[in-house]
């Protein structure tokens, strides 16, 4: 149980910097941890050499990486910070676009299903869809420590997110939410197990989680896809993408199969234009993993987050 006062005080030092301080030094801390982290450094090679189309011990491959570690303990820095934010603050942190989509998916009542990758903040992105006056639904993993993982939920709800934590009861939750005509928020793509629908992922099959098109296909929710980036002054931009065709064929295996291959798409072209913001350090190309025919998942996405 040290790691929730450990976090409180992290938040105190952290706020007790300003911008023009915080994120120059969470920066340097990230570029130290690119220096003795070197089984999370490999990875990193390996996973920005795929998306550059480069070997890994290229230059450009290399400084995308180191960057990258940068770009994390920004959002580290960012993440415990969020345990005392206010709903004004978070809201001249984030500048939304496109915010009629939003508006127009939820007029439907259905509710929608945000796809989003781990580029730059997610957690801030739901964060900013909350006190944007969205009912958020952000479903995740808990963390490792109880106490820290109640300190987080605690501090979410404070600013009007909610979290829907990854188990038997998740997709029973997530309808619930649909139902209630809210915003379901998914992180994925990564996925944690071993089955999944492989999609071609910049020039090589990775595998995803079939959740997010097959919950669209069961409740008729909307695929919104939503990111944001970190600008050069770290302020962020939340922007709101028109929402994903969904195929409806009749054929739930090659409709999940399209409309996830859609949701990569999506995928990529977020990454390449801010690839050091995609904040992966885990293996995403895993041969040993298979393939399955896609049906409706117990749970809906892993986010190993």
């Amino acid at each position: 149980m040290i790691l929730p006062p450990l976090f409180r005080l992290g938040n105190v030092v952290i706020g007790a910097l300003p911008p023009r301080a915080r994120y120059p030094l969470a920066a340097l801390v990230g570029r130290s941890a690119f220096l003795v982290m070197r089984r999370r450094r490999r990875i990193a090679f390996e996973n920005y050499g795929q998306v550059l189309g480069l070997p890994w011990n290229h230059p450009l491959t290399r400084r995308t990486a180191q960057r990258a570690f940068g770009n994390y303990f920004k959002m580290i820095a960012d993440f415990i910070l969020m345990d005392s934010l206010r709903p004004d603050e978070i809201r001249k942190m984030v500048r939304p676009v496109g915010r009629e989509h939003l508006d127009q998916a939820l007029a439907q009542h259905r509710g929608a299903v945000v796809v989003t990758a781990h580029v730059s903040n997610w957690d801030m992105l739901a964060a900013a869809a909350a006190v944007y006056g969205y009912p958020t639904n952000a479903v995740t993993n808990e963390l490792p420590s109880g106490g820290l993982n109640r300190l987080v939920v605690a501090s979410r709800a404070r600013i009007g997110m909610k979290m829907i934590p990854l188990g038997a009861s998740s997709l029973r939750n997530i309808m619930k939410a649909l139902s209630r005509n809210e915003l379901v928020a998914l992180a994925c793509d990564l996925f944690a197990g071993e089955r999944g629908v492989s999609v071609p992922f910049f020039n090589r099959p990775a595998l995803f989680p079939p959740g997010p098109a097959s919950i669209a296909l069961r409740t008729g929710a909307p695929i919104i896809p939503v990111w944001v980036r970190r600008e050069p002054n770290n302020v962020y931009v939340a922007e709101v993408e028109a929402p994903l065709e969904v195929s409806r064929t009749g054929d739930m295996a090659r409709d999940i199969q399209v409309t996830t291959e859609r949701i990569v798409q999506f995928f990529e072209r977020i990454i390449r234009r801010e690839p050091d913001q995609w904040l992966v350090f885990l293996p995403v190309w895993r041969p040993q993993a298979q393939p399955v025919t896609p049906e409706p998942p117990r749970q809906a996405v892993l986010d190993p987050s």
